[in-house]
């Protein structure tokens, strides 16, 4: 079964790749992507030409409204279903499509509604709304009440014989539906699944404008469909908006989010950091570095020391991570160590520093492969680096047992020398996670830099020191930490 989703945009340079990212890493195939864009004057159709989705048709049309350009763009379409993604919207997970066309290939019925989740600026985890699709009945459209429209997926002989009425300007969908489903009382099912993930500040909900013209327009299209109705019965869905703004479970709502991030949208959108918040996906086809965000390496990257680099990713780790990102989450290191799930490409494990022998017999037992340890001299990273060459093979992970930021220095050295590299910065983590040393109690989980000063006292207190100093020199002096840009990996 073949789906065209349409997407229309105008001047959406700071929101449209992540629309296109997310119909990127759709796992579904037979996907055609039509975007209509109404000559935009910024980088959106620098985007759109070097979009390398294969089944796609881009359409450059005079800007004649919203839903004029969504009606083109279903005259051009070719799937046996259609669905409208907005320039600023994202679907819940890579599998959407893929859970979407399951269901329907099993029903008879001719439109499919679902439920969307509204997320603020780029924290896509941050929820502040679910619209839900779930107690919808038509009936309801008397009282200005409908499904979410970015959650309808519909078989294109609806949309053949039912195209919007351009004359709205907000209000299309609601007029869409009363007419589909109220007065030619199409049927209808409901999917029971978050499908799209909205951003907080479209065109239907940017300000109390919007709702204006929107409840004018509800009335128009009760006049027009001859639907004897008013203002009160319009204005009677406020209650159920406000509703959704505070009775869900967020966690619930992101229990199933997953967000993919392509190569396309790293290279043309600028960051700071890539932070990943699931590290069982990541990709040992391609070069990493991957290092954890915390109080040490946040106050280095400040001073210079650590530098961003295209191959660079970082996991979240502690109270730190969320001065600068929109991430209150912490993935202890010896997670990453118990969790890592090491494919079949990779041949050989080194660990570059301190490992002991414990440990070591730990990581052999765990991956189930021979485990080399490269020891290093101790002192600055001069004398590190003085006698250090190491030649990395395609079939290789390593691990940096040293303490930030020797570890990325020693882990970007080995990256600039070689062309293939797999390199994971993980500290003290693997001698916690094999027994060497206690782990951290669950009370002090998110201030485990705490709870290590047992060990080397006097050192660690006088690290502890210096890092903090130069955060606040660079989050509050120098602003090297502030306003940073954050594309995040779920």
């Amino acid at each position: 079964m073949k789906i065209s989703i349409i997407t229309v945009c105008f001047n959406n340079e700071k929101t449209i790749l992540d629309t296109l990212n997310s119909v990127l890493n759709q796992t579904y195939k037979n996907i055609e992507h039509i975007i209509v864009d109404g000559k935009s004057k910024d980088k959106t159709k620098f985007f759109l030409k070097k979009y390398p989705f294969k089944n796609k048709k881009i359409y450059f049309l005079k800007k004649k409204g919203v839903y004029n350009a969504i009606n083109y763009g279903i005259k051009k379409a070719t799937g046996d279903i259609i669905h409208i993604l907005h320039a600023d919207d994202i679907y819940q997970s890579t599998k959407t499509i893929s859970d979407v066309i399951n269901k329907i290939k099993q029903r008879k019925e001719k439109i499919f509604i679902s439920d969307i989740v509204f997320f603020k600026d780029n924290n896509y985890s941050s929820i502040n709304r679910f619209y839900s699709a779930q107690h919808f009945t038509p009936n309801k459209l008397n009282y200005g009440v409908m499904p979410p429209h970015p959650g309808m997926f519909v078989k294109k002989e609806i949309y053949k014989k039912f195209l919007y009425n351009d004359n709205f300007k907000i209000a299309g969908d609601f007029d869409f539906f009363l007419r589909t489903l109220f007065i030619n009382k199409i049927k209808f099912f409901y999917l029971n699944l978050i499908s799209i993930r909205m951003r907080t500040g479209g065109i239907s909900t940017k300000n109390l404008n919007s709702y204006i013209i929107s409840t004018f327009e509800i009335l128009k299209s009760y006049k027009i469909n001859n639907i004897n109705s008013n203002l009160f019965n319009s204005l009677s869905r406020i209650p159920s908006k406000i509703f959704q703004l505070f009775f869900f479970e967020k966690d619930k709502a992101n229990r199933y989010f997953k967000l993919k991030i392509s190569n396309f949208y790293k290279s043309n959108v600028y960051y700071d950091f890539f932070i990943k918040k699931k590290l069982d996906n990541l990709d040992f086809n391609k070069n990493f570095i991957l290092s954890a965000m915390n109080l040490a390496f946040l106050s280095f990257y400040s001073t210079g020391v650590i530098k961003k680099k295209k191959y660079l990713i970082n996991w979240p780790d502690g109270i730190f991570s969320k001065t600068i990102s929109d991430l209150n989450i912490k993935i202890p290191g010896r997670e990453i160590i118990r969790s890592l799930k090491i494919p079949k490409i990779i041949k050989k494990i080194t660990v570059i520093g301190n490992l002991s022998y414990k440990s070591k017999l730990f990581l052999e037992n765990l991956y189930k492969m021979k485990i080399k340890n490269i020891k290093l001299p101790y002192g600055n990273i001069d004398l590190i680096l003085k006698n250090f060459k190491y030649k990395t093979s395609k079939n290789e992970l390593i691990f940096t047992t040293l303490p930030t930021p020797k570890q990325e220095l020693v882990a970007h050295y080995i990256a600039n020398k070689n062309k293939e590299f797999k390199i994971i910065c993980i500290g003290g983590s693997i001698a916690i996670a094999s027994g060497d040393e206690k782990e951290v109690p669950k009370y002090l989980a998110r201030l485990e830099f705490l709870w290590r000063l047992r060990y080397e006292t006097r050192r660690r207190i006088f690290r502890l020191i210096i890092s903090f100093i130069y955060y606040i020199k660079g989050k509050y002096l120098n602003k090297t930490l502030k306003n940073l840009k954050i594309i995040y990996e779920y």
